[in-house]
């Protein structure tokens, strides 16, 4: 029996050698971002933590310049003797404070925002040689949610008879990382000291039971104001 014979052309050879290249390439470049696409974001919103949380520093240094005093937020009542008898949180100057940082912090956010952020490639994959070199990921952080802050403080003891209060202002807000085809939300907390004293002798129960005012909220929809 005669067979006849298929004579495929040069050019058809090249094109489907080509074609099945091209498909080994794409496949292993799609294994490659699937696999990679965690660590990316891992790496992406650890640096978003690491600078949203330099600019809610730098935005609080500015605002306190080192001026605030323990007296800003605490008013103490002594009695004749000189022994403290009552604290009180200064509700007024407090809430003060806490709006213009808040205001500060959301200004700070804002320009973070506004910046490009690349990572090269080589830094997702952990490799000190290579760190700077490869493709760059772009990101983007966003603001979303709230900024909310609020102050907390604690007790405790410094030395023979005597205490010490600290008063901490807490800031957390969301942040959305946005790499190409993929994004996220983090939440960024910034605990920063403010303030302490020195209370000697017994601290009476009046004075460590503080309630300190809530601090406000800055929703999304006000970051473009």
């Amino acid at each position: 029996m005669y067979r006849r014979r298929v004579k495929i052309s040069r050019e058809a050879v090249i094109f489907l050698s080509l074609a099945v290249f091209i498909f080994i390439v794409l496949r292993f470049l799609a294994l490659v971002e699937h696999n990679i696409r965690p660590t990316v974001l891992a790496y992406a919103r650890a640096k978003a933590d690491v600078l949203a949380t330099e600019a809610v520093n730098n935005a609080i240094r500015e605002k306190t310049a080192g001026a605030l005093d323990y007296r800003d937020f605490i008013i103490v009542n002594k009695d004749n003797r000189g022994r403290i008898v009552l604290a009180q949180v200064n509700n007024m100057k407090v809430n003060s404070f806490m709006s213009e940082t808040t205001l500060c912090v959301k200004d700070a956010l804002l320009a973070l925002g506004r910046e490009k952020i690349r990572i090269p490639l080589g830094q997702v994959f952990g490799s000190l040689i290579f760190a700077n070199t490869g493709p760059k990921i772009p990101v983007t952080l966003t603001p979303v949610g709230y900024v909310g802050t609020r102050i907390i403080d604690e007790f405790e003891e410094a030395g023979i008879n005597q205490v010490r209060h600290k008063i901490y202002l807490e800031i957390s807000s969301d942040i959305q990382v946005v790499i190409p085809f993929i994004s996220d939300v983090t939440t960024v907390s910034v605990t920063v000291p403010l303030v302490d004293a020195i209370y000697p002798g017994e601290v009476p129960d009046t004075v460590i039971n503080l309630e300190f005012p809530s601090g406000p909220k800055i929703p999304a929809e006000n970051f473009d104001s």
